[in-house]
């Protein structure tokens, strides 16, 4: 119903395997997913034009996104989560098998938005990830959530040594 919608239109999602639609242009896919979270008419027109230049993809705009490089499609991804400027983002390992560079932009993007007051939920295998971009760390083992904790208490309780092996602990 309705709440579910409300729910929703505050809600941004990045999966791992992003799933863009590959025949369609970076503006199509843009102006897919911004319809998708309710956007419409100028505010979708001015969301879309926000994220190419944000996102360093008005070079591509009419570029099929199943052709883009894998850094382009990631911010292709990340563009198409944040359209319609959610309050809360979840990230699924979102900087899985990309190059540093990516990495270090994805990490920059990543702090803005959480300066911008974005609340974001960040799955990750990389412990400097976590150390990077959290404030507050879980710790899964075997699916199950072991531990939740303000980062540098858990850091400090742990110590550096055996938070790096927890958090590798798979």
């Amino acid at each position: 119903g309705t709440a579910r919608a409300d729910a929703r239109s505050h809600i941004g999602y990045m999966a791992q395997k992003f799933s863009l639609y590959g025949s369609l242009s970076v503006v199509e896919n843009l102006r897919f997913f911004g319809t998708a979270y309710g956007l419409a008419g100028r505010a979708l027109r001015d969301r879309i034009e926000d994220a190419l230049s944000e996102f360093g993809l008005r070079t591509r705009v009419d570029q099929p996104a199943g052709t883009l490089p894998a850094g382009f499609k990631q911010r292709l991804a990340m563009a198409a989560a944040l359209l319609h400027e959610p309050e809360i983002l979840f990230l699924d390992e979102p900087t899985a098998g990309v190059d540093v560079e990516l990495r270090r932009d994805m990490w920059a993007l990543v702090r803005g938005l959480r300066d911008r007051g974005v609340t974001i939920i960040l799955t990750t295998h990389y412990i400097e990830e976590a150390e990077e971009m959290a404030d507050r760390i879980g710790v899964m083992r075997q699916g199950e959530l072991i531990v939740t904790e303000e980062k540098t208490a858990l850091m400090r309780q742990l110590g550096f040594e055996q938070f790096y092996a927890a958090g590798h602990d798979r």
